[in-house]
Protein backbone atom coordinates (compact mmCIF):
# COMPACT_ATOMS: atom_id res chain seq x y z
CA UNK A 1 0.00 0.00 0.00
CA UNK A 2 1.25 3.47 -0.85
CA UNK A 3 1.62 5.99 1.99
CA UNK A 4 1.85 9.74 1.35
CA UNK A 5 3.55 12.07 3.84
CA UNK A 6 3.81 15.87 3.66
CA UNK A 7 7.41 17.05 4.13
CA UNK A 8 9.65 19.99 3.39
CA UNK A 9 13.01 18.40 4.18
CA UNK A 10 12.44 14.72 3.34
CA UNK A 11 13.18 13.65 6.92
CA UNK A 12 10.38 15.15 8.99
CA UNK A 13 6.61 15.33 8.67
CA UNK A 14 5.48 18.90 8.02
CA UNK A 15 3.28 20.51 10.64
CA UNK A 16 1.06 22.16 8.00
CA UNK A 17 0.00 20.00 5.06
CA UNK A 18 -0.78 22.94 2.76
CA UNK A 19 2.61 24.55 3.40
CA UNK A 20 4.76 21.45 2.92
CA UNK A 21 7.08 21.57 -0.10
CA UNK A 22 6.55 17.94 -1.10
CA UNK A 23 4.49 14.82 -0.67
CA UNK A 24 6.73 11.79 -0.34
CA UNK A 25 5.17 8.52 -1.40
CA UNK A 26 6.36 5.28 0.19
CA UNK A 27 5.77 1.60 -0.53
CA UNK A 28 7.07 -0.94 1.99
CA UNK A 29 8.79 1.92 3.84
CA UNK A 30 10.80 2.81 0.72
CA UNK A 31 10.52 6.18 -0.99
CA UNK A 32 9.12 5.62 -4.49
CA UNK A 33 8.14 9.15 -5.47
CA UNK A 34 8.34 12.78 -4.39
CA UNK A 35 5.65 15.14 -5.67
CA UNK A 36 6.04 18.89 -5.41
CA UNK A 37 3.15 20.57 -3.61
CA UNK A 38 1.31 22.59 -6.30
CA UNK A 39 0.02 25.03 -3.67
CA UNK A 40 3.51 26.38 -2.92
CA UNK A 41 3.80 28.11 -6.30
CA UNK A 42 0.36 29.66 -5.83
CA UNK A 43 1.41 31.03 -2.43
CA UNK A 44 4.68 32.44 -3.76
CA UNK A 45 2.84 34.25 -6.53
CA UNK A 46 0.31 35.88 -4.24
CA UNK A 47 1.66 36.22 -0.70
CA UNK A 48 5.08 35.68 0.92
CA UNK A 49 5.22 32.13 2.30
CA UNK A 50 6.16 33.17 5.83
CA UNK A 51 3.05 35.34 6.18
CA UNK A 52 0.55 32.68 5.10
CA UNK A 53 -1.07 30.14 7.43
CA UNK A 54 -2.20 27.81 4.63
CA UNK A 55 -5.91 28.51 5.05
CA UNK A 56 -8.08 29.24 2.03
CA UNK A 57 -5.70 27.75 -0.51
CA UNK A 58 -7.99 24.92 -1.61
CA UNK A 59 -5.68 22.26 -0.16
CA UNK A 60 -8.66 20.16 0.93
CA UNK A 61 -9.73 19.87 -2.72
CA UNK A 62 -6.40 19.84 -4.57
CA UNK A 63 -4.26 17.50 -2.47
CA UNK A 64 -6.72 14.56 -2.19
CA UNK A 65 -7.13 14.34 -5.96
CA UNK A 66 -3.37 14.68 -6.48
CA UNK A 67 -2.71 11.77 -4.10
CA UNK A 68 -5.54 9.65 -5.49
CA UNK A 69 -3.95 9.89 -8.96
CA UNK A 70 -0.78 8.45 -7.39
CA UNK A 71 -2.73 5.43 -6.02
CA UNK A 72 -2.08 6.45 -2.41
CA UNK A 73 -3.95 4.34 0.17
CA UNK A 74 -2.85 6.09 3.38
CA UNK A 75 -2.16 9.73 4.18
CA UNK A 76 0.01 10.21 7.27
CA UNK A 77 0.27 13.72 8.73
CA UNK A 78 0.67 15.56 12.00
CA UNK A 79 -2.63 17.41 11.54
CA UNK A 80 -5.43 16.84 9.04
CA UNK A 81 -8.25 19.36 8.75
CA UNK A 82 -11.85 18.23 8.56
CA UNK A 83 -12.30 19.18 4.89
CA UNK A 84 -9.06 17.52 3.86
CA UNK A 85 -9.94 14.39 5.86
CA UNK A 86 -13.39 14.16 4.31
CA UNK A 87 -12.07 14.54 0.75
CA UNK A 88 -9.21 12.08 1.32
CA UNK A 89 -11.62 9.49 2.69
CA UNK A 90 -14.03 10.10 -0.21
CA UNK A 91 -11.08 9.35 -2.50
CA UNK A 92 -10.50 6.04 -0.71
CA UNK A 93 -7.47 7.26 1.23
CA UNK A 94 -7.21 6.34 4.91
CA UNK A 95 -6.11 9.21 7.18
CA UNK A 96 -3.71 8.76 10.06
CA UNK A 97 -2.57 11.56 12.37
CA UNK A 98 0.63 11.21 14.37
CA UNK A 99 2.62 13.32 16.78
CA UNK A 100 5.82 11.67 15.52
CA UNK A 101 7.89 14.13 13.49
CA UNK A 102 10.46 11.73 12.00
CA UNK A 103 9.20 10.05 8.82
CA UNK A 104 11.13 6.79 9.31
CA UNK A 105 9.80 6.37 12.86
CA UNK A 106 6.24 7.20 11.82
CA UNK A 107 6.35 4.65 8.99
CA UNK A 108 7.47 1.95 11.46
CA UNK A 109 4.45 2.71 13.63
CA UNK A 110 1.89 2.09 10.88
CA UNK A 111 3.43 -1.10 9.44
Amino acid sequence: MRVAIPTSDGKNISKHVALSKYFNIYENNQLVSQIQNPLIENIKESVPLHSHNGRGLGAGRIIPSLLARQNVGVFLAREIGDGMRYNLEQSGIKCIETQEKNIDEALKMIN
